[in-house]
C-alpha cells in the first residue's frame, strides 16, 4: 500500500492558457468523480504520475490540491506545463518519509527545493512532551519545523544564484 503524498499545485500565465489547463483538470475531476480513480492526461504517456482525489482551491482558479503515490508527479505537471505553455509552482510533503519540498516551473527553468536526511539532524522528537525540539524552541507539529529549514534552503539557493 502505498504512501499518500499531498501536493498543492497553482499554475501561472496568461489567462487564456490558464483556462485550458483549468478545463484539463475540471475534467480529470469529472471523471474522478465518476469513480475512475486516478487521473493522467491523454497526452502523458507515462504509467506513473497519476493525480488522486483532485479537487479545486477555493481561493485561486488556477490551483489544484490532490495526492500521489509516495512522492510528487513533477514530470506530468511538467509535462503539462510544456504541453499549455505555462508555469506552475508546486509545494507537496508526504511527513511520514519525511518528503517535503517546493518545485518552481518558470520561463522553462525547473527548481526543485526539498528537504533531506542531513536537514532534520538538529531536530528531536520528546516523547515526554509529545513535541519536536528544534534550536531551542518546542513546536507541537513536525511540519512547522520542515517549512523552516525548507524555506531556509530556498534562501540560501536564491543567494548563491544572485
Amino acid at each position: 500500500m502505498a504512501n499518500w503524498c499531498n501536493n498543492k499545485v497553482t499554475f501561472t500565465g496568461s489567462e487564456e492558457r490558464l483556462d485550458k489547463v483549468l478545463n484539463l483538470f475540471q475534467a480529470m475531476i469529472e471523471k474522478e468523480s465518476k469513480g475512475n480513480i486516478g487521473q493522467i492526461p491523454d497526452f502523458i504517456e507515462s504509467k506513473s504520475g497519476y493525480f488522486f482525489e483532485i479537487y479545486q482551491n477555493d481561493t485561486d482558479e488556477y490551483s489544484f490540491q490532490y495526492e500521489t503515490r509516495w512522492s510528487p508527479n513533477i514530470e506530468s505537471l511538467w509535462l503539462i506545463a510544456n504541453h499549455y505553455n505555462v508555469g506552475f509552482v508546486l509545494d507537496y510533503e508526504e511527513s511520514g518519509c519525511m518528503v517535503y519540498g517546493k518545485t518552481i516551473y518558470e520561463n522553462e527553468i525547473l527548481t526543485d527545493y526539498f528537504l533531506n536526511q542531513c536537514d532534520f539532524q538538529d531536530c528531536t522528537y520528546n516523547a515526554e512532551t509529545d513535541c519536536y525540539d528544534f534550536e531551542g524552541k518546542t513546536y507541537d507539529y513536525k511540519e512547522d519545523i520542515m517549512k523552516i529549514l525548507l524555506e531556509r534552503k530556498i534562501n540560501k539557493a536564491n543567494q548563491k544564484s544572485a
